[in-house]
């Protein structure tokens, strides 16, 4: 894969035009990626699009709702304690 144009080429490029110098020769940006090869099928034979999302996203999910859900859940307990008792 090409590396990027270095910014200092950008810039002078960007400057050249500004001044109204003969155009200077911008870099050009890579090519874009290969296109993904098809996945394999995920367990269960699935090949859709919403099961790839889905055996991507639950680990994802799962780790934001223990990480966060304990701390929602202690708030809200608490909200409603109060609002019960009237201690708002």
């Amino acid at each position: 894969m090409a590396a990027d144009p270095p910014i200092d080429a950008i810039l002078e490029s960007i400057r050249a035009r500004m001044a109204g110098d003969a155009p200077a020769a911008v870099p050009e940006s890579p090519p874009p990626p290969p296109p993904v090869a098809t996945p394999a099928p995920l367990p269960g034979g699935d090949t859709t699009l919403e099961a790839l999302v889905r055996s991507i996203l639950e680990p994802q999910l799962q780790a934001w709702l223990d990480t966060n859900l304990p701390e929602m859940v202690e708030r809200i307990a608490q909200a409603e304690i109060r609002r019960l008792t009237g201690r708002e």
